[in-house]
């Protein structure tokens, strides 16, 4: 009978053995983009509540996953036993967890929010175009600036379209901001054909509108001719991206010959 008890112990054990090898086998649950459109950081995956759906495959485990959804109010999804699909439903933060028979887990943190385009100001310059301009111009245009280096824009969509949004303007490094709406469109330049966003911005509570000119992935250059000057704090205009805001009419009255002023902001896209 000993005997026998001792041979039971020693199959459970083996049993234990396999079980626990079996499950390191499977490695641990995660997900794998689907479309390769979004990816997810540190657990966690932002989605835009215009999303029609993000699509995901389930990797690891042992293959028979539950998944439980913490607040389908935020988030709703569809598993049709290999393809995971999240459905944005309305603005929030919930969590989804994701499990086997062996015990393996994986819990993801989603975030719905409006899509967001954020900016930050490295350094100012102008550029002017007529006749008899001085380099006094030029240098004022830059020093009158509402933002300066170190400030941010923060645009913020609120349609599927992204042509309609909030923008918070943060004039230096503090967080300090003034608030405006926006209407994008997109532009093409008279001389070059080149493409360009503009953004017609109306700040509230105040009389100030904006029209900003945004240049994505392109570089400004310097041009001190006579008849077209630009600086900037720093002594460089390369970045890569930049916003050209038209402020003729604001220098045209002490110049009459000028013909064209631009205020231009050289900008870094921020994460």
């Amino acid at each position: 009978m000993k005997r026998t008890h001792f041979f039971h112990g020693i199959l459970l054990i083996v049993l234990i053995l396999s079980f626990m090898a079996c499950k390191d086998d499977h490695g641990p649950i995660y997900l794998v983009s689907a479309t390769d459109h979004q990816q997810i950081t540190d657990g966690q995956l932002e989605i835009s509540p215009f999303s029609k759906g993000e699509k995901f495959l389930i990797r690891g485990g042992e293959g028979n996953y539950t998944i439980k959804n913490e607040n389908k109010e935020i988030v709703d999804y569809r598993y049709d036993g290999d393809t995971l699909t999240f459905i944005p439903v309305s603005i929030g933060e919930t969590s989804t967890l994701i499990a086997d028979r062996s015990g393996n887990s994986y819990t993801l943190t989603i975030l719905v929010n409006n899509p967001q385009s954020n900016y930050r100001v490295e350094s100012i310059s102008a550029e002017v175009e007529g006749d008899n301009l001085t380099f006094e111009l030029v240098e004022q245009i830059a020093k009158d600036t509402p933002i300066q280096s170190g400030g941010r824009l923060l645009f913020t969509y609120s349609d599927a379209s992204l042509t309609l949004g909030d923008l918070k303007i943060f004039p230096n490094h503090t967080g300090n901001y003034q608030v405006g709406i926006f209407k994008r469109s997109l532009k093409y330049t008279e001389d070059t054909g080149q493409l360009y966003q503009q953004f017609q911005v109306e700040m509230a509570g105040s009389t100030t509108n904006y029209t900003f000119m945004l240049f994505e992935n392109e570089t400004s250059s310097t041009q001190t001719t006579d008849n077209t000057s630009s600086t900037n704090e720093e002594g460089t205009a390369t970045t890569n991206c930049f916003i050209k805001e038209e402020v003729t009419a604001q220098y045209k009255g002490d110049f009459n010959k000028l013909t064209k002023a631009y205020r231009i902001y050289h900008l870094t896209k921020q994460p």
